[in-house]
């Protein structure tokens, strides 16, 4: 009970009362009284729920690096992870669709919870189960040697025990229609968790280029445009065990299967000039296709308390194999359709990795990280092809054995208010390869390799800092490449792979201010033995083929600045990249180097009726690198989420709304002038639905891949 007592010499007629906590009163005053006594009520409510919102910003920017959180964001509303990444700062899709690129960067890493993974990985990864993305400029010597960059995806954790399933569904519809379908779910228990998800992927593609040859030195002249139109069914089976041993020491596994299957036709209209001779061909190639993936890893971790470190213990098993049949028809000159061959084309690799990794941080802020692995990989590549015109038939059997043993070593901390890393990592790669019957094997190779990394910041006052960062890196050739399985187009070009790459050396050294979340970088890169497409034509079997190919030299500088912007209920981020680079080589033409700019802009408005709507887009001017000539490009998509009942998620999305839809490129190697267009489906209307019920408390569910070459395995 509260007494309040009013004084005052003023006559009042009427006192509104109001306590906090109590409820209101109204009462009169006698003018005869210099004081009143008033008792108040207590005003008691029931709260059913306490609920606390805000908005996290949808990017950051944190020492240079970008996070974006996806978690209940407009992002988390796309339906494929890979469409997510495209839409992030920097990031795009290679025209056949394999790889990603980072612009002035090359193809990052992919990494899941500081797991490495792998492009056909991100086709069972749930946008909805995560909770940021990182893009990682600096990466350190505890990642793979074979990445200038890292995307760093981290899984969100849920809150409850019992049971969690969440259901999508996601229609879009490019040149055809397309749908995806997914269950995930969880179940947890004490100290066991369980994680399953089933996926199925209906896709109808469409894909197209064309491309005109001239081989000055033949007098040759070769052009064609064609067309693949085919259905591909992916069925993907996901599941994994997580034991909590106790606060600090876990054993989990998760093992994958992913099927699929496609049939697909590809249709080529060419001619051939050959001095006086000119040829019209229709071909036709029927093609089956499949390509079976597993994938399982097994991880233990422990605390150990004599030395207060981290220790990891990890092992994983990878299969892929490809068969694809091919039976090929032929129109010269709109004659008839001839049958002309036909192909049995298998690839199989095997891959067993194992690491361990032991971690351990001091009082002054020190850490010390270390590890060793083991990579070994096994692959075989059968090509049979059988010409019908000539009788003739064509057999290899190529083998291809590579072991990788690697160490490294990591001190990070703080002096005072700088803050430094530094490592080396250690690799041993060899390699033995040939054909079936060769002995000893034509390709044998042992070769050492040592890569250091170091970054510092410096602080500058309160909000601004100073990065200065050096690194060695090395790309990989895919292991398909190790295959001779090649794509017929028409009776005389073909694409085919490589066996004698070579990985390519990088050495890059960067600068970056960063004031607040504005940053201004600037770096130089040279890297030994790059990889692009080449032509080669092979005068015997009058065949010009299009493969991969080192060249000599690639050096360029990089300016790269970062700037967000929020006002109201709109958000933006936006990058700008200034880039000139040249590619050389004694066997091409080189043109002019010039500098191109790449922009990228992400737009968020917060509209009535709980609704976002997001706008995002990016463009690239014309392109001059030496050896090759790229076109301009753009894209602009947008999309529309709500969230009904806290449980159901729908969006909208139109991808490409205004977009140049196509890449061109042009060289001159090896005597082979080459003039090429690639046609982008990109053009796309999507409706996802997604739905979540059940709940899971204090998910700790942990799963390394411990391969650092997962992304060669394609």
């Amino acid at each position: 009970m509260r007494k309040l007592t009013l004084i005052s010499p003023i006559i009042l007629l009427l006192l509104i009362i109001f306590l906090n906590g109590f409820s209101q009163d109204t009462r009169p005053a006698s003018v005869r009284t210099d004081s009143l006594a008033i008792k108040p009520k207590d005003s008691i409510k029931e709260l059913k729920e306490v609920k606390i919102s805000g908005a996290k910003k949808l990017f950051t920017v944190i020492n240079g690096n970008i996070r974006v959180n996806i978690e209940n964001s407009v992002l988390s509303s796309i339906p494929n992870t890979i469409d997510l990444l495209v839409k992030l700062p920097g990031l795009q899709l290679s025209p056949d669709g394999e790889q990603l690129n980072l612009a002035g960067k090359g193809t990052p890493l992919l990494y899941l919870d500081n797991q490495q993974i792998k492009m056909v990985d991100l086709a069972s990864l749930s946008t909805n189960d995560i909770k940021t993305i990182e893009i990682i400029n600096h990466p350190s010597s505890k990642y793979e040697a074979a990445g200038r960059a890292v995307i760093l995806i981290t899984l969100k954790k849920n809150k409850s025990y019992g049971l969690k399933i969440d259901l999508a569904e996601t229609a879009a519809f490019k040149t055809y229609y397309q749908n995806r379908s997914s269950v995930n779910a969880s179940f947890k228990q004490g100290k066991l968790e369980f994680k399953g998800n089933i996926q199925y992927n209906y896709l109808n593609l469409w894909e197209s280029n064309s491309n005109d040859f001239l081989v000055t030195h033949k007098n040759l002249e070769s052009a064609y445009t064609v067309t693949s139109i085919g259905l591909r069914q992916q069925t993907i089976i996901d599941g994994g065990i997580y034991y909590q041993i106790n606060d600090n020491d876990y054993l989990s596994f998760n093992s994958s299967k992913r099927f699929q299957h496609e049939n697909f036709t590809i249709a080529t209209q060419s001619f051939l000039q050959d001095t006086a001779k000119e040829d019209h061909v229709v071909t036709n190639n029927f093609n089956q296709d499949n390509r079976p993936f597993y994938n399982s890893s097994l991880n233990y971790s422990k605390k150990l308390k004599d030395t207060g470190g981290e220790l990891f213990i990890g092992a994983q098993y990878s299969r892929y194999h490809q068969a694809l049949n091919s039976n090929i028809w032929n129109n010269y000159n709109d004659t008839q359709n001839v049958f002309s061959q036909s192909r049995q084309q298998q690839y199989l690799i095997e891959v067993l990795s194992g690491r361990a990794d032991f971690e351990k941080a001091f009082k002054n802020e020190m850490k010390l990280e270390n590890g060793i692995s083991l990579s070994s990989a096994n692959s075989n590549a059968l090509l049979d092809i059988e010409s019908y015109g000539s009788l003739s038939t064509a057999t290899s059997n190529y083998d291809y054995r590579e072991k990788i043993y690697a160490a490294y070593t990591q001190l990070s901390g703080k002096i005072k208010k700088v803050s430094y890393t530094a490592g080396l990592r250690f690799e041993n790669t060899r390699v033995q390869a040939g054909y079936h019957d060769s002995i000893p094997p034509s390709v044998h190779k042992n070769y050492v390799n040592l890569f250091p990394k170091a970054s510092v910041n410096f602080p500058l006052g309160t909000s601004k800092s100073f990065i200065l960062a050096y690194a060695e890196s090395i790309s990989r050739p895919n292991y398909s490449t190790s295959s001779k399985i090649t794509t017929y187009v028409n009776p005389f070009f073909e694409w085919s792979n490589n066996i004698n790459i070579s990985p390519s050396i990088k050495k890059e050294i960067s600068a970056t201010v960063q004031h607040r979340e504005n940053t201004f970088g600037i770096s130089y890169y040279r890297i030994n033995n790059p990889v692009y497409f080449s032509a080669e034509y092979n005068g015997e079997s009058n065949v010009l083929r299009m493969i991969d190919k080192n060249y000599a030299l690639e050096s360029g500088v990089n300016i790269t600045m970062t700037i967000p912007f929020k006002s109201g209920l709109w958000s933006s981020t936006n990058m700008l990249v200034a880039t000139k680079d040249q590619v050389k080589d004694p066997a091409a033409i080189m043109g002019k180097s010039r500098p191109y700019v790449y922009f990228y802009s992400n737009h968020q408005f917060k509209l009535p009726a709980a609704c976002i709507l997001m706008v995002s887009g990016w463009g690239i001017t014309k392109r001059n690198e030496g050896i090759f000539q790229r076109n301009a490009g753009y894209a602009i998509d947008t999309a529309v989420t709500k969230t009904f009942f806290n449980k159901l998620n729908c969006s909208l999305g139109y991808n490409s709304l205004l977009s140049t839809g196509q890449v061109k490129e042009n060289f001159d190697v090896n005597g082979v002038t080459s003039k090429g267009i690639y046609y982008l489906d990109q053009r796309q209307v999507s409706l996802s639905v997604k739905y979540a019920f059940g709940k899971l408390k204090d998910s700790a569910y942990k799963n390394k891949d411990v391969n650092d070459n997962m992304n060669r395995i394609r």
